[in-house]
């Protein structure tokens, strides 16, 4: 009986530390690329995504996406929390407007 009782005390410790390495890696070295593209595959799933390229990387504040889809090329921000947002280009201010010239 006690041979039994120490395998089933020595199976939930490792799987407790086993989790508690887990959350820790992810919290130093940021979220898995594997999620964040599904979540951007989900965030685009009413577009034909053609490719994702991984631009820049910052861990634990964002890591910046080109998604080329059918209709052009799209910056997106994935955020911790696995939270997707668009980026939008800057209005150039020195180019005239259409129709005022």
């Amino acid at each position: 009986m006690s041979a039994i009782s120490s395998t089933l005390y020595s199976l939930i410790i490792g799987v407790l530390f086993i989790f508690i390495i887990k959350f820790f890696y992810e919290f130093f070295n940021g979220e898995k690329p594997e999620k964040q593209i599904k979540k951007i595959h989900k965030y685009f799933n009413k577009e034909t995504i053609k490719k994702i390229d991984r631009l820049e990387h910052e861990p634990r504040q964002y890591t910046l996406y080109q998604v080329t889809t059918a209709n052009g090329k799209k910056k997106v921000k994935v955020k911790p929390g696995y939270k997707v947002v668009n980026i939008v280009p800057k209005k150039d201010k020195n180019k005239p407007k259409k129709g005022t010239m």
